[in-house]
């Protein structure tokens, strides 16, 4: 009750949080090789032309004191986190940057987003962080069982 009552408190300062950076990933990222245009769309990216990628040296980057506080309680910070989709904007993290798994779980985010919607894909998953933990949510789950299989799919051979 507690942790669903401070997502919603917390929520408008994370979206517009997300929303600048976002903006920003959109228009200094690169745009998708072919492979990843390929791999975005057989995880479910509606519009994998649109999703940019932001290499940087600490994913989440510029964090707020109070948002960085509550990324360390749910166990996210610059030193375990990879790679981060914020709507069709990712940052991944420089010393990561072949990791195809990496970018192939985060490409699951951006269709999490398209799929519910901005905010209330956001609202989910702060509620998940902050109730379960990182990473047991169910958005996190099914992010971690698309890799896996897209992994196996790809070791087998098949499309």
């Amino acid at each position: 009750m507690i942790a669903r009552a401070l997502a919603l408190l917390i929520l408008p300062f994370v979206y517009l949080w997300v929303r600048r950076h976002e903006r920003y990933i959109l228009r200094h990222g690169s745009r998708l090789s072919m492979q990843q245009l390929e791999d975005a769309a057989r995880v479910g990216v509606e519009d994998p032309e649109r999703v940019r990628l932001l290499f940087v040296d600490r994913v989440p980057p510029r964090l707020p004191g109070f948002m960085r506080h509550l990324a360390g309680r749910c166990g996210l910070g610059p030193k375990t986190t990879a790679g981060m989709a914020l709507g069709h904007g990712i940052f991944v993290r420089t010393d990561q940057y072949e990791r195809r798994d990496l970018l192939v779980h985060e490409f699951v985010h951006v269709a999490q987003y398209e799929r519910l919607g901005f905010r209330p894909f956001l609202r989910q998953y702060l509620r998940e962080c902050l109730t379960a933990g990182y990473p047991r949510g169910l958005l996190e789950a099914e992010a971690t069982k698309v890799t896996s299989d897209f992994s196996q799919r790809d070791q087998s051979g098949t499309a």
